[in-house]
């Protein structure tokens, strides 16, 4: 994966959102209701039509506190949103830039166009649906269960370079976090591997102090680890979906984006 900026994806997602046509089936809109949660995508529009997400690709939104994230297909993704009734916004939309075999990558593109055109919602406590301005639907999906960040291992996406820009991890660079039950965090930071307690209440967090190995790597590793641990240790705020884990700072900027694994 190359590292790109945040603002390459904003610009992409742009491109997608005036491109893809609104699918639907003629529904007259949202109801409203709550949307906070985590969710899983069903079916989307594409082609004039709800297509179902294909076996193998997962997207994936969760809502709390103005904030969406989630997994779109292919890469993680993070933005704003507003409601009002059943009036819904979502906006700032960025990400990551990896790019995926088979069909994550058109399901990636028609899902994002898909929620730049959101208008109103419907929203029960086991299924969210979006609708354009016209009333026609364009997404749909199930509710899914919160997995605690005990569960798995996580696998950083993009991290903040600690001069205002969130950017991709290098192709072939895996750097982890690994959250005990017992108050202990440890991983792969690029080049050595470290450990530290964290402690966790709500969606607050506070990471570290964190020990590290010694080892010396070349370069752009080490600039890589410094920038991993200083953005783990600047993290206060955690948004927690069934695939995926962002850490943010005291002032909202992302900080670090994770996808979990199982091992």
């Amino acid at each position: 994966m190359s590292t790109r900026t945040l603002g390459a994806f904003v610009a992409l997602a742009a491109i997608a959102f005036s491109a893809c046509s609104v699918g639907g089936d003629g529904a007259s809109g949202g109801t409203g209701g709550t949307i906070t949660g985590d969710w899983q995508l069903s079916s989307y529009a594409a082609s004039g039509s709800l297509a179902d997400v294909p076996t193998g690709v997962t997207v994936t939104a969760a809502f709390a506190a103005g904030r969406i994230n989630g997994t779109s297909g292919c890469n993680q993704y993070f933005g704003s949103y507003t409601t009002d009734g059943a009036k819904i916004t979502i906006s700032e939309t960025g990400g990551t830039m990896m790019a995926c075999p088979g069909p994550s990558m058109a399901v990636e593109q028609a899902y994002l166009a898909n929620l730049g055109k959101a208008a109103t919602y419907t929203a029960t406590s086991t299924d969210l649906t979006m609708y354009a301005s016209d009333g026609m639907t364009i997404l749909k999906y199930a509710s899914t269960p919160v997995v605690p960040i005990t569960t798995g291992t996580f696998h950083v996406t993009a991290l903040n370079n600690g001069s205002g820009g969130v950017v991709s991890v290098a192709q072939g660079v895996d750097l982890t976090a690994t959250f005990g039950t017992d108050g202990t965090v440890s991983g792969f930071s690029g080049c050595n591997t470290f450990n530290g307690p964290y402690t966790l209440s709500g969606d607050s967090i506070k990471i570290g102090p964190i020990a590290t190995t010694k080892k010396a790597c070349a370069a752009d590793a080490m600039t890589t680890e410094s920038q991993y641990l200083a953005a783990l240790a600047s993290s206060t705020t955690v948004e927690l979906a069934p695939t995926t884990l962002g850490l943010r700072d005291a002032s909202g900027a992302t900080q670090v984006q994770f996808v979990r694994r199982s091992s």
